[in-house]
């Protein structure tokens, strides 16, 4: 374990099949995993909250390949102008809502990874090891496919040494393609936008969302670093 952390906690957390039953900013980043048949594509992105001694979070959707053109449809029809992207920090309470009752009716999981104390200093820190621990996971899950939302090239090309580094070592599929794309070209990343976003509100405790969910459809993962 590094040793800028010093303990992880699991909070809850089951597969679920489709179908059962003046306050600070926060810039919203978050991690969508669609499949598509054989393939799984996450879509990577980032919550920072700025505040104190800062929080970061880290979120994954998994929805059903054979949902995804209708939840494209449906995730564009919450935004007032039917096409202007969806980003949580900005959206009123009502596309708020309506992208969580997505995400309570269409996920067949939800992860998240949040890391608290985290300072600005170590934000790129935080970001590298918690998206190693879901890489871990993906890989445990045979994803084999990973888009990553683009943050700059020269950001871009930080995640990918990561990746390449956690391949190397064991930390994910060393099959696993990855890239990076613009959000605006996909709506599936809209949904992660908003657990993210629904997470680091409850990080701040400003809202219910998160309880709001079914039971057992959230993973939840609490890391404290510095």
């Amino acid at each position: 374990m590094p040793s800028s952390v010093a303990a992880s906690e699991d909070i809850e957390g089951t597969l679920r099949e489709p179908g059962s039953s003046g306050q600070p900013c926060v810039a919203t980043r978050a991690v969508a995993v669609v499949r598509y048949g054989a393939l799984v594509i996450a879509l990577v992105d980032e919550s920072i909250v700025p505040l104190g001694q800062g929080g970061y979070v880290l979120a994954c959707v998994v929805i059903p390949d054979q949902n995804k053109s209708a939840i494209r449809r449906r995730v564009r029809r919450i935004s007032p102008s039917g096409h202007r992207q969806f980003h949580w920090t900005t959206e009123e309470e009502r596309e708020r809502w309506a992208m969580v009752r997505v995400l309570s009716e269409e996920a067949t999981s939800l992860i998240a990874h949040v890391r608290r104390p985290c300072t600005r200093g170590v934000h790129e820190v935080a970001r590298a090891e918690l998206l190693r621990a879901l890489l871990g996971g993906l890989r445990d899950a045979d994803v084999l496919d990973l888009v990553i939302e683009s943050r700059q090239a020269h950001n871009d090309h930080r995640d990918r040494h990561m990746i390449a580094e956690a391949q190397r070592r064991g930390d994910a599929n060393r099959d696993l393609s990855y890239g990076h794309a613009d959000p605006r070209q996909e709506p599936l990343l809209w949904l992660a936008d908003a657990l993210a976003g629904a997470v680091a509100a409850d990080v701040r405790k400003r809202g219910n969302y998160i309880s709001s969910l079914p039971e057992g459809l959230l993973v939840l993962r609490r890391t404290t670093g510095r």
